[in-house]
């Protein structure tokens, strides 16, 4: 599973209700942190144009990377990382690691660095 996107309930929080709320989006996996826990990335295509990080929002267009499976201009959100329980984890959509692995090394790259940041900011 790692190093793969999948479907996956994901949490949000949403606007409208203003609380927390639940939606299917793609995912890549990162590492299994127990039996039944996952952590991952969110791939959102991030409709507000004004929350794309620059540094750590990874886009990945369709065109240049056709196996990915996905529909739309998408982006890997390498500072959103999450835990996923194996129940709210669906289908394979692609496996980034194996089609593209310069791109997974980037992203590895990119959590990596905002990792060091994180650690950086608590000392």
């Amino acid at each position: 599973m790692i190093g793969k996107i999948y479907k996956a309930r994901t949490p949000f929080f949403n606007q409208v209700t203003q609380s927390m709320s639940f939606k299917s989006r793609p995912v890549l996996i990162l590492a299994q942190a127990d039996p039944d826990d996952f952590v991952v990335l969110p791939v959102s295509t991030i409709t507000i144009k004004a929350n794309i990080n620059p540094v750590y929002d990874i886009k990945i267009d369709p065109q240049l990377y056709p196996n990915l499976n996905l529909n739309k201009t998408s982006y890997i959100r390498t500072h959103k990382q999450i835990i996923v329980h194996r129940g709210n984890i669906g289908s394979i959509i692609s496996d980034l690691k194996t089609e593209y692995e310069d791109l997974y090394i980037e992203v590895l790259s990119k959590r990596d660095e905002f990792s060091s940041y994180i650690t950086t900011q608590a000392l």
